[in-house]
């Protein structure tokens, strides 16, 4: 094949000329995103829906905003509530979360859904899940089980 460079020029010993580069270079601008979670919310016992909303997404490249389970404030960051019967006993509640797709995730003592990922964009919109109560026969009447998650929100390369 023949190559040939693009706009190059060419100069040798006799010649008087000189030669230049024209640079350019495009800074891009910073990726900008404004993510909204609801900071509390009350959970019936046929499951709410939460939702994920994403706002002035710009400029993200090949990337994508992923918001995932950060973590949980019960031990090994288990999806579980923690609430006190009339007699001071401790009681817990266990939870699933219900993905848009409809993936549950749960957690049942050893493993962890922390990293899980409840929803991604590349540009703005709104993605919901819904959290659930596992309400067993054993579960504990009377109760008010109070718990919190935190998220992970990070740009990630998009899939």
């Amino acid at each position: 094949g023949l190559s040939m460079p693009l706009a190059a020029g060419t100069i040798n010993q006799d010649s008087a000329d000189t030669l230049g580069t024209d640079f350019t270079c495009t800074v891009e601008n910073n990726p900008t995103y404004t993510v909204t979670i609801p900071s509390a919310v009350t959970i019936s016992q046929n499951g709410t829906v939460v939702d994920i909303t994403a706002e002035n997404v710009a400029n993200l490249g090949d990337q994508e905003i992923s918001v995932t389970i950060g973590g949980t404030d019960y031990f090994r960051n288990q999806l579980v509530l923690e609430g006190e019967a009339s007699n001071g006993q401790k009681k817990v509640l266990r939870y699933q979360i219900i993905k848009s797709d409809g993936t549950t995730i749960e957690t049942t003592g050893t493993d962890t859904a922390t990293g899980t990922e409840l929803a991604a964009f590349t540009e703005d919109g709104t993605v919901n899940y819904t959290v659930k109560p596992v309400i067993a026969a054993s579960t504990s009447k009377g109760v008010t089980y109070t718990g919190s998650m935190t998220y992970g929100i990070s740009l990630v390369d998009a899939q």
